[in-house]
Order: structure tokens, then C-alpha cells, then sequence
């Protein structure tokens, strides 16, 4: 049993037992030493374990800006070099008001481009399998950039991913094998891949939807870049291990790198942006990543020396809730577990309510509860305490109301709106 086996415990099995997760590895750093422990069923049906592998999505990010550091410290890009110079001649980037696309707009979410390039359908069961090089060029010369590139900084997939994409193109040996060589391999880090080999196969953990039902892998061809890494806690962890003594130690080989991409580069939203890494108010590091049937998270804190990893197989936000809990852990402090609604509250939230003048019916079917609208399949709601709920494909927290004991209503929070479902039963 490692030290906090208990209390990691305490927060991650009732994201099983409430069948909101299928299967979740955690991993912890603490000033040199690591924990990992494994949740629900991974292959074959047994426990997962520290050599489990997950799809991590987005945080492939902090590999692609790895490498994008790497490449500016052997001086063959710079930060305000624009894309345009890494492409093909002939190749069409868009830009406004007589700004072009750099490279550091990209790596920071200011470039201008949508979240997605236009051919990807973000709902598809694989939305960027088809997604090749020309079809990337062909999205290029269509897009619009939604502002000029440097003056807002929204989250882009298409904008890291074209960053790789051009890398790739620049050292002339393509985004896979520059990574590979580049940075995973120095790294060490043998069970982290672009694309899983077949002897490593029968670690991938299966993973799922917020209705625990199967969800196929996803692949990537042009922006792999973007979200395509498969891994296990053990490299993650390794990870962790190489940023933090980089962010103090010696800076020889990729350390040097990794220093750069944790200087702050711009404020968003009173937080701070590095490469390839948010910065939060506590100074700590962190991404996170989300595929069709996965969610990972990847932290480390320089000044206490910690770190957290959460791999999970199923496709949910909601895993991101307990990361600060894992912090308090390693940091020794009680953290409360977390609470989820019994049988008898979730039988009381079953009914009819009307809905912006529609109709909607929510559901119990065994421990889960679901909405259900005229002409709609069922939608889960994913529990995050006794009465809040989140609702995965509307990216919407729900929380049940009651009046002198008896659920009255449901609070829909979408963004910065409120809307009201209010009980007809």
C-alpha cells in the first residue's frame, strides 16, 4: 500500500462505484517520489495499472511545444516567425487586418483560427482520421480567422496542430519522426506513442462515452499535433519528473527546452500561458486532454515538487474536479470525499418538466439519470455532487432546485446563461 492509497482512494472509487468512469489511473509526484493507483476495469477486464495505456489527448500539446522549444533553441524557427515561411510555396494562411499568422500565435491560442479547421465535424466518431495534408492546405484557403492574429487568445486545435504540422515540415522529416526523435526519445519515454504498435496493443485500455458505452479509438493524420498521443501514467509521471528539476536544476539538453516552454508568455483571463502549458493563479502547470472516449490531466506544482497525472477511459470533464483534492493529499491537508446523490434523490428528480415551452421527462435507469427531449435520444446527466450535474454534450451544469422539500425546478448554467426547466408533475 503506498502512503496515500487511502485517501487517493476515498476521492477516485466513487467515480466508479457512481459509474461516472469505466476505468481511471492516478499517478502522484512528490519531490522524487511517485504513487500510482489504478480504478475499474482496464484489459481484460482486471485492474489498470501504471502501464496502462490511455489516449490523452490535448495533452499532446505540451510535447508539440517540447519540440517547438527545441527547435528555437538549436535556432532553426523563431517565436515570431510566421507560419507561412515553415509551408510548401503556394500554400494560402490566411490572415486580418494585415497581421499575419506567427508561430508563437499559434502555440498560444492567438492566432485567429477557429477551434476547428472547417472539413472537421467535431461530433463525428473519428473527427480527424481524413484530415491529411492536403485537405489541411485546402481548409487553409478557406478559412477566415475569427480576429486578428495577437489581439484574443481562444483555445485552437487547428492552430497547435498546423504548429506541428509546420515543424514537421521545416526540420524535413515530418511532425511523427521529429517528435520521436526529438523529444520522446531523449525523454525516454518508450510507452508513449503517435501510433500504438501492435506488441503494445493489449495495454490500451478501451475507452467510452459518458454513458460508459464503447467509443472506438481516435486517429490523426496533418494534426496529429493537436491531440493524437497515446501514453501511460508511468511516462506522464516521468514527465513531471524531467519539468520540475528543469525548472530549477541544470538546463542541459531538453531541460533547456522545457524551461523555455514554462516562461509565462501572456496573461489570459488573470491566469498565465507558457508554451504548451497553463499557468493558474497558484503558479502550477497543467493541461488537460479529451478524445471520444477518454480524459487525461497532467500537472506539476515547481514549487513544492508535486505532480499529479489522471488517466481516464472515459470521456468526461468531471475527472478534472478532483484534481485540486489530489494536490490536498499530497500537501498532507483533509480533503472531504465527494458526495453523490443517493437512490431516494435521484428517484425525486425523475419527472416531467417544461422547458423553454418544451417538454422534457428526466429519467432514473439504475444509477444513472438522463434527460429526455421530443424527438431526442436520452442524454446522461453525469453527477457532480447530491443536486449538480453536468451534461457532457451541451458543455452544461444542471442543479436541481426544491421548495419545502420537493424538487421544483432544474437550473440549466450554459456558458453565461441561465435557463430554467421548471417541474409539471
Amino acid at each position: 500500500m503506498g502512503a496515500h492509497q487511502a485517501a487517493v482512494t476515498a476521492q477516485i472509487q466513487p467515480l466508479i462505484d457512481n459509474e461516472i468512469a469505466s476505468a481511471i489511473v492516478v499517478g502522484l509526484y512528490d519531490n522524487g517520489s511517485t504513487e500510482v493507483y489504478g480504478f475499474g476495469k482496464g484489459p481484460g477486464g482486471v485492474r489498470p495499472t501504471e502501464s496502462t495505456l490511455f489516449e490523452i489527448g490535448s495533452v499532446t500539446k505540451v510535447y508539440t511545444s517540447l519540440l517547438f522549444a527545441d527547435a528555437i533553441q538549436r535556432r532553426e524557427v523563431s517565436l515570431d516567425q510566421p507560419v507561412a515561411e515553415l509551408l510548401p510555396t503556394g500554400v494560402s494562411v490566411p490572415t486580418r487586418d494585415g497581421k499575419v499568422i506567427t508561430l508563437a500565435h499559434l502555440a498560444l491560442h492567438s492566432s485567429g483560427l477557429p477551434r476547428l479547421p472547417p472539413s472537421v465535424l467535431p461530433n463525428a466518431p473519428d473527427p480527424y482520421g481524413k484530415l491529411g495534408e492536403d485537405a489541411l492546405y485546402a481548409d487553409l484557403a478557406r478559412t477566415k480567422l475569427d480576429y486578428a492574429p495577437g489581439e484574443q487568445v481562444v483555445y485552437s486545435n487547428y492552430g497547435v496542430g498546423l504548429l506541428g504540422f509546420a515543424l514537421g515540415k521545416k526540420l524535413g522529416i515530418g511532425y511523427s519522426r521529429a517528435l520521436s526523435d526529438r523529444v520522446l526519445a531523449p525523454l525516454g519515454l518508450t510507452d508513449t506513442f503517435l501510433s500504438v504498435p501492435a506488441t503494445a496493443a493489449a495495454r490500451r485500455v478501451a475507452g467510452t462515452n459518458t454513458d460508459l458505452q464503447p467509443v472506438g479509438p481516435w486517429t490523426f493524420d496533418a494534426l496529429a499535433a493537436a491531440g493524437a498521443l497515446v501514453s501511460d501514467a508511468h511516462d506522464q509521471l516521468a514527465l513531471i519528473s524531467d519539468e520540475i528539476a528543469a525548472s530549477s536544476g541544470p538546463q542541459t539538453g531538453l531541460r533547456a527546452a522545457m524551461k523555455l516552454t514554462q516562461e509565462p508568455q501572456l496573461v489570459n483571463q488573470g491566469q498565465n500561458e507558457g508554451l504548451g502549458w497553463e499557468i493558474d493563479a497558484k503558479g502550477r502547470y497543467w493541461h488537460n486532454g479529451g478524445t471520444g472516449g477518454y480524459h487525461a490531466f497532467v500537472g506539476f506544482d515547481p514549487k513544492t515538487k508535486r505532480g499529479v497525472v489522471i488517466l481516464c477511459a472515459t470521456s468526461t470533464m468531471t475527472i478534472d474536479r478532483v484534481v485540486e483534492a489530489l494536490y490536498g493529499v499530497l500537501a498532507g491537508t483533509a480533503q472531504p470525499a465527494p458526495t453523490y446523490p443517493t437512490p431516494a434523490q435521484l428517484a425525486s428528480y425523475a419527472g416531467h418538466y417544461d422547458f423553454q415551452g418544451m417538454k422534457i421527462n428526466v429519467v432514473v435507469r439504475g444509477k444513472r439519470l438522463y434527460v429526455e427531449g421530443p424527438g431526442e435520444g436520452p442524454i446522461r446527466f453525469v453527477p457532480l455532487s447530491a443536486s449538480e450535474f453536468w451534461i457532457e454534450q451541451l458543455q452544461s451544469l444542471a442543479a436541481f432546485d426544491s421548495v419545502d422539500g420537493k424538487v421544483a425546478r432544474i437550473v440549466f448554467q450554459i456558458g453565461d446563461h441561465q435557463l430554467l426547466a421548471t417541474r409539471s408533475d
